[in-house]
């Protein structure tokens, strides 16, 4: 009984904290009054000084007029905002979605190097978010940041799979910091509803990381970009097109430009933004920044159609104006995007040449990677993109041969190999193969990883193609760090040697299960939970011993959960009898033998069954559909076979699985994703799984 009660105080403490179990998006506070209104669209920015502050931007119906903030340190594992700090913003219409306000405010005054719970909402309405965490920047030292861009997608189903790259991303990258984005953020900045769907889709991950982001060309209007994200504009710019500004973090600068202005003496960049610039970098060096970084869409030194435009190559594009500057400024990396196509360069210098280099190889997490030492130029980044859309490389002879051996890495897109796109014969097959970047600093030393996700290849699990990095040596002849040619030296950034991420769920496969998992004991401390909304739930399921960490000490709460994975779950935490029988499917050889009495016990409790074809699909990844379904008949909730929903998105949920969805609504089990949708097709991660099966838990003991 003493159990009993702790697990039901510990979830009433976590529902309070993130306002319902709803999984994948907007929720109302459990203790909301106005049915009417939800929060929506959280995004977390930089704004100010990252040590002491964040910026937050939401969405809501204009029936919310308050904007406010509450944060508390993370420092019990649980989101007391009662005791928390509260903050207030500022409210304002929507200009793209004028049945919706926009609210923005800062938290300021916040410790360094500190986690903390957030929530956004109304306070006057009693409406909140569900609770996020953010960490402040460090005074100093090591951090880690993943780089990606052109996440843009033309229907929902694209957006998801932009929304599925950026959490494979923070489960292949634990350590990240932050996330810069290097634009194109959606497709038509001014449809409303592609935000919504990425945004939306991408809540888990939007709600636990620090996004950093540039405007791309396809945001740069009628402040599409500025209204979504609460960043600090330099005083007196203007924000229609998007937003240029700066930001320290540790003994790095940041730089974000705003490609979609336009002057005559500069395309694509204003006489103000450049002067900034110079200006912006002058004042950085002079206050000690160790390095340099630039974040631009249209980048000057990339591979693919954008490469020949007019505003790159044309006399006064950013090719011929901007990289020259960018290599008098010293300017150590530029990180790009626009282009779709995977691409790195040498070290440019001012007059738009290679640099000669001096090189060294160390071992880092098992991989051999190629340092520049000391580069007398700039580096360029293009991460090819994290979304469905994609481009071959350019083969026209204005660049030739001349223009590629700047490069290191310039070759065809990796998606060429599927095809051209059946909609568009001239690009490759859209949403194959998807890239992100993790890049570590610490101190004189900048290290990247390069991932793919090729969702035809692995499972679609990430998997390295380039590693590189840069070692800065002072001039005096001591080493900032020194550097260590033999295998097996040097400062190791945050990047797992066997990286594993979820799957999309257009192409529903597996991540990469604990060989025979052994359970993680409560006293061992899963190191990559601290701060996450869920780590309550994780740490009391790892009690409970009906969920275990991963051999490396993780648990990876945003990695998704296949059908053999969920089983295992479910059945540890009810504690079924064993049945001893042997499962008959005929892909038995693949489900894991870890998972195959939990099939076992779930097939004879009628929870779950095989296809019509005699497979059992173990790698398939669970939906929230058939989450509902297992949910329900493993909990003995009443199912009204002739039930009928509600939710504006009915129409997608599959025929079956309407019974359930009404069960597990009534149940008080699962809500909605907000805006009245169920997402019946989207995934589940590892710490909504093991939330749900608490809340299950909890039912069965009352």
């Amino acid at each position: 009984m003493r159990l009993v009660k702790y697990i039901t105080a510990m979830l009433l403490t976590f529902l309070l904290a993130v306002g319902s179990l709803n999984l994948a998006g907007p929720v109302l506070a459990a203790e909301s009054s106005d049915a009417a209104v939800s929060v929506s669209k959280v995004t977390v920015t930089f704004n100010g000084d990252p040590k002491t502050s964040k910026g937050f931007t939401w969405y809501t119906p204009k029936a919310s007029q308050d904007s406010t903030v509450q944060v508390i340190e993370a420092t019990y594992g649980r989101a007391e905002f009662d005791t928390g700090l509260t903050f207030k913003g500022i409210t304002q219409v929507s200009t793209n979605s004028p049945l919706e306000n926009v609210h923005k405010a800062e938290a300021t005054g916040l410790k360094a190097d500190t986690a903390y719970y957030f929530r956004v909402g109304d306070a006057a309405l009693n409406v909140w978010s569900e609770a996020g965490t953010f960490k402040t920047a460090p005074a100093g030292g090591a951090f880690t940041f993943i780089d990606l861009a052109d996440t843009q997608a033309k229907s929902e189903d694209e957006a998801i799979l932009s929304s599925e790259t950026l959490s494979k991303a923070l489960a292949t990258v634990p350590d990240a910091d932050f996330v810069v984005h290097n634009g194109d953020i959606v497709d038509n900045g001014i449809k409303e509803e592609q935000w919504n769907w990425l945004l939306g889709h991408s809540r888990p991950s939007l709600l636990n990381t620090t996004i950093v982001p540039a405007a791309g060309n396809h945001e740069d209007e009628n402040y599409a970009f500025f209204e979504h994200f609460d960043i600090k504009p330099v005083a007196g710019s203007a924000t229609e097109t998007g937003a240029y500004y700066s930001y320290d973090y540790s003994n790095a600068h940041f730089v974000v430009l705003n490609s979609n202005e336009n002057s005559e003496e500069y395309a694509d960049f204003s006489n103000a933004q450049v002067e900034w610039l110079k200006s912006d970098v002058k004042a950085a060096k002079a206050a000690g920044a160790q390095w340099i970084i630039v974040n631009i869409h249209k980048g000057p030194y990339t591979t693919s159609n954008h490469a020949t435009d007019s505003d790159i190559m044309g006399p006064n594009g950013v090719r011929t104006k901007i990289a020259p500057l960018m290599a008098e400024l010293d300017i150590d990396f530029v990180l790009q995007g626009h282009d779709h196509i995977y691409a790195r360069t040498k070290p440019i210098k001012s007059d738009n040449t290679a640099a000669a280099t001096s090189k060294f190889i160390e071992s880092q997490n098992g991989k051999s990677v190629e340092y520049t030492v000391n580069p007398d130029g700039t580096i360029y980044l293009i991460p090819a993109t994290a979304g469905p859309k994609v481009y071959y490389k350019n083969q026209k002879p204005e660049l030739g041969d001349k223009y590629y051996d700047l490069f290191e890495r310039a070759e065809e897109n990796h998606a060429a190999k599927y095809g051209p796109d059946p909609s568009d014969a001239t690009r490759p097959k859209r949403s194959q193969v998807q890239n992100f970047v993790g890049i570590t600093i610490d101190s004189g030393k900048l290290t990247a990883f390069t991932y793919e996700i090729d969702q035809n290849v692995d499972k679609a699990a990430p998997y390295l193609v380039d590693q590189f990095g840069i070692q800065k040596i002072s001039n005096s002849g001591n080493n900032v760090d020194t550097p260590n040619n033999t295998e097996g030296g040097g400062t190791k950034p945050t990047a797992p040697t066997t990286p594993t991420a979820p799957t999309t769920p257009t192409t529903p496969t597996a991540p990469t299960a604990p060989t025979t998992p052994a359970p993680t004991k409560p006293a061992v401390t899963l190191k990559d939970i601290d701060g996450h909304w869920a780590a309550v739930a994780i740490n009391k399921a790892v009690e409970l011993g009906f969920a275990k960490g991963y051999a490396d000490g993780t648990f990876r709460p945003n990695q998704t959960v296949n059908r053999a994975e969920f089983i295992t779950l479910l059945m540890r935490a009810v504690k079924h009898p064993d049945t001893g029988k042997s499962l008959g499917f005929k892909d038995a050889g693949k489900i894991p033998a870890w998972s195959q009495s939990f099939i076992a016990q779930a097939l004879d409790a009628g929870i779950i069954a095989g296809y019509n074809d005699n497979t059992f699909r173990p790698d398939q990844v669970i939906t929230r559909a058939e989450m509902a379904a297992m949910i329900v008949r493993a909990g003995g909730v009443e199912v009204n076979p002739k039930a009928a929903l509600t939710f504006a998105d009915a129409k997608d949920a599959p025929k079956w699985a309407v019974p359930y969805i009404a069960a597990i609504k009534d149940a008080g089990l699962v809500n909605g994703i907000g805006q009245n949708r169920f997402a019946p097709n989207q995934s589940v991660t590892r710490a909504e799984a093991v939330t749900i099966i608490l809340g299950l838990l909890q039912q069965r003991a009352e």
